[in-house]
């Protein structure tokens, strides 16, 4: 990974009695070493530089929070890179590690859009973004709020999606709400209904055993119909250790296939994170599933995943689609 910059825990600090020393995050991250999109580097001086190509390079807005799960507190950085007709906003992964800051990844957010806000929650990124409607000039400013979502994986900083549950009981179980079996249009709407709750697990030559998981191992499916029989959406869970993220497609009603498939980076136990490792690559695999009653069956090459419904999620609105997961798409 490229240099970063190196921020010393002494300084800026105030320093009390038998207080800890105060960093100014923002003054350090004022004068950090950020990647660049082609792979190269720029320092910035004061929340300021010039770059190659005699392009200016702007520091907007930073966050703190944790994002690799390791209890130190890292940053997030809004990058504006002007190239005179085009201004493209960046957003970076300021990771701590001891008395080092370093920005271990860079990703594009838009050209002449406007961030107003930008969060830490729970080891994701929350920005307040606002955009142009479709056919809008680059002279009309930007007019539409959204508020894409980021993680950073083991894949870099990757667009996510948030699929929320709704408050209240536990879902019935019964087919009526479930949807039925293999093979019909039903199945591809149930999806989408509820959270999903790993009952077991087999691969053919493995086993895992759920109950010694110390968490329920979830899934949650979001997404708006092409057709009846072919489905698109975003796909979100929790793997015993890490929250994951991904895509999937529902095609002919039965067959399925998840794209993009990628953890957060948060360091697991041994056995977490095996089961973790073998649960991904298994959903990389998976080509069809069943929705019979409350249970639902991912089918891979020799062995199964299944499923119990569980809390109902959020349904989207009807006739809308759900928001842009991240402002590089939009």
């Amino acid at each position: 990974m490229k240099r970063g910059v190196w921020l010393l825990v002494a300084a800026g600090a105030a320093v009390g009695c038998g207080d800890e020393p105060e960093v100014n995050s923002r003054e350090v991250l004022e004068n950090a070493t950020y990647l660049t999109l082609d792979g190269g580097e720029i320092t910035l001086a004061a929340g300021a530089t010039i770059g190659p190509d005699n392009v200016r390079y702007e520091l907007l807005l930073t966050a703190d929070g944790d994002l690799d799960f390791d209890s130190d507190i890292d940053a997030v950085a809004v990058l504006a890179a002007d190239h005179g007709r085009e201004r493209f906003l960046t957003l970076h992964a300021v990771l701590r590690d001891g008395d080092e800051m370093r920005d271990v990844s860079a990703r594009l957010i838009g050209d002449r859009i406007e961030v107003h806000r930008a969060e830490v929650l729970s080891g994701m990124i929350r920005l307040n973004v606002r955009i142009r409607r479709p056919g809008d000039p680059v002279t009309v400013r930007p007019s539409v709020d959204r508020t894409p979502y980021f993680a950073l994986t083991n894949r870099g900083l990757t667009s996510v999606t948030v699929i929320d549950v709704a408050d209240g009981e536990d879902a019935r179980a019964d087919g009526a709400e479930a949807g039925a079996g293999n093979g019909t249009t039903a199945a591809a709407p149930a999806l989408r209904t509820h959270e999903w709750v790993l009952e077991s697990f087999d691969s053919g030559d493995w086993s895992a055993n759920v109950r010694a998981l110390r968490e329920p191992v979830t899934l949650r499916f979001r997404a708006q119909p092409r057709d009846a029989a072919d489905v698109t959406g975003d796909l979100t869970g929790f793997a015993g250790c890490n929250r994951i993220f991904g895509s999937f497609r529902v095609h002919e009603a039965e067959a399925l296939r998840f794209y993009g498939v990628t953890a957060m980076r948060r360091l697991c136990r041994d056995r977490e994170a095996d089961f973790e490792q073998r649960f991904l690559e298994a959903l990389r695999s998976v080509r069809a599933f069943r929705v019979e009653g409350d249970g639902m069956t991912l089918a891979l090459n020799g062995g199964a995943i299944r499923f119990r419904a569980g809390r109902p999620l959020v349904p989207d609105a009807p006739g809308t689609a759900p928001d842009p997961p991240g402002a590089s798409s939009m």
